[in-house]
């Protein structure tokens, strides 16, 4: 048994030893797989990193040019990057999105509308993953989507040709900038003819083109014309403008947005319309399927407006274009006025602190003789110490557009306020002066002869509405003119005797393109009327006719 016991334990020592020994053996082979390690036994190495190095960074933003440096609104951009030692390259935009390139190309393209600045970044990696990076800031300009709208009213869905609407007070005209309607001038009808802008034609096609044919010659302002264009050596007039100015025929491109409710057109390049003010953007201020007004604003800080049409330019002035009588009281009766032309307005209180109550009496306003009269008189009655009429059209007569002609004679003693006059019909509605007031004629015994015109609405209404006086006429009192306006989308003419003395540009930003209807009155006293006479006892203002035409 002894025996036994020594030859397991001999035999367990013998194994024992042979494990040490193969372990020995393997633990000292070579561990580099090629027999490559140069630090012989201990185990594998990893290799050294590789950094790289030579970076550039470079960023193509198409269509980038001396005019468009941020590109040409398509918002595509190219980067390129190399270094050395570099495999593979990580474009980050500045957006949030990133692009991975082995050969170091990638394009991309932004879609925030508007010009927009973005830290962009490039990191070139080594096979080691090692890496070095570069940055750069860049602006890229992303045009909106086209107006599709303002694109069909400009090109007709194919290709449309307009021209200045010369025929028209207003076609041409400026103001405040921070108004979007014109209040300081406005171009009576063919007023330009000498200047080179009445032949030009804007035409607009579907795809983004336009062309515009000059004929040779544009009109602008002298600064703006020689910064953009050149110096030709043409000479200025008084206004600073070059009025012929040599300009051939030119192409270009236009794009078309909605910002803030606003239809806005823009140009590539040197394209413009109209008068020159060194602006290639415009605002659609008013449209209809053949009319369109434009504004721009120079860096004078005026706003610059031009109606354009695609019908043929009609020769016939806007004045004598409202041929047709649609309605008229030749006071050819006797009596009270004609109840299906005229609504009295009865009432012991008005505005502007007017002295008087009106009242539907013959006392105060009657037809005899071929003419009505409204008398203003003084006797208590209704709470007050004088009377006079006020009448109206109102659900008898509402139009919108044409010419009104009203032959009147003034009364003339201290205090009488006489007005031939137009008043909103949606007044009830939206109140006064939101509605828009016409004053055909106001004129006051205070200042005999002194014709005045006027129209009121939200921005100029009151003592700060937009008046114009002539003193021109010495027998307004005694004798009888023709008081008229001449009412159009481009604009509200005022004459006395067809000679006109004031025009205000109308346009869809003030309330003169809704009906109104007329007014005939005789006030006393008041803000405008002033101290009555002391030895007043009556006065009349006589009306001969009241004729409205249109076309």
């Amino acid at each position: 048994m002894k025996r036994e016991i020594n030859l397991i334990i001999n035999r367990t020592l013998f194994m024992s030893k042979f494990l040490c020994i193969l372990l020995l053996v393997f633990s000292c082979s070579g561990g580099d797989n090629g027999g490559n390690n140069p630090g012989g036994g201990g185990g594998t190495n990893p290799p050294s990193n590789i950094i790289p190095t030579n970076l550039t960074f470079n960023v193509e933003i198409v269509g980038s040019d001396s005019s468009n440096p941020n590109g040409d609104g398509k918002g595509l951009v190219k980067f390129s990057a190399s270094a050395t030692n570099a495999v593979n390259y990580s474009f980050r935009f500045g957006t949030g999105d990133s692009k991975n390139s082995s050969n170091g190309a990638v394009e991309y393209t932004y879609s925030d509308v508007g010009t927009k600045s973005y830290d962009v970044k490039v990191l070139a990696y080594s096979s080691t993953n090692d890496y070095i990076s570069a940055d750069k800031k860049i602006t890229v300009y992303v045009k909106p989507e086209p107006n599709a709208d303002l694109v069909n009213l400009l090109s007709g869905g194919s290709e449309k040709t307009w021209k200045i609407n010369a025929a028209f007070d207003g076609h041409f005209s400026n103001g405040d900038p921070n108004f979007n309607y014109p209040a300081w001038w406005e171009a009576y009808a063919f007023s330009k003819n000498n200047v080179g802008f009445y032949d030009d034609e804007y035409t607009f096609k579907s795809d983004g083109t336009y062309s515009h044919k000059t004929n040779g010659n544009v009109y602008g302002k002298a600064s703006y014309l020689k910064g953009t264009f050149g110096n030709t050596g043409q000479s200025e007039n008084s206004s600073k403008e070059i009025e012929n100015y040599t300009l051939q025929n030119y192409s270009t491109t236009y794009f078309t947005k909605k910002e803030n409710d606003k239809d806005i057109l823009e140009f590539s390049e040197k394209g413009f319309v109209g008068f020159f003010v060194g602006q290639h953007a415009y605002t659609i201020e008013c449209s209809d399927e053949n009319n369109i007004l434009f504004r721009s604003v120079d860096t004078q800080g005026t706003a610059w407006y031009v109606w354009l049409t695609s019908q043929e330019v009609s020769s016939v002035a806007s004045k004598d274009r409202y041929t047709k009588l649609i309605w008229s009281d030749e006071f050819n009766y006797t009596g009270k006025l004609d109840s299906n032309k005229w609504q009295y307005e009865v009432r012991n209180q008005w505005y502007n602190n007017e002295k008087q109550a009106t009242t539907d009496r013959l006392d105060n306003a009657k037809v005899e003789n071929g003419v009505l009269k409204i008398t203003a008189k003084k006797e208590s009655y209704g709470g007050k110490e004088y009377t006079s009429a006020r009448v109206r059209t109102y659900t008898k007569l509402d139009f919108t557009y044409g010419r009104v002609d009203i032959r009147a004679k003034m009364p003339s003693k201290g205090g009488t306020w006489p007005a031939l006059w137009m008043l909103g019909s949606n007044y009830s509605s939206v109140d006064w002066p939101a509605c828009g007031e016409v004053d055909i004629l106001e004129h006051t015994g205070n200042n005999a002869n002194r014709v005045q015109a006027t129209v009121h609405f939200p921005d100029r209404y009151a003592g700060n509405g937009d008046t114009a006086i002539t003193n021109d006429y010495n027998d307004v009192t005694t004798n009888f003119h023709v008081y008229s306006v001449v009412w159009t989308p481009q604009a509200l003419t005022f004459y006395v005797d067809d000679k006109p003395y004031h025009v205000v540009g109308n346009s869809c930003s003030i309330p003169f393109n809704w009906n109104f209807y007329i007014i005939l009155n005789v006030a006393m006293g008041g803000d405008m009327g002033g101290t009555i006479a002391s030895d007043f006892n009556f006065d009349t203002m006589e009306v001969d006719y009241v004729r409205v035409y249109q076309e």
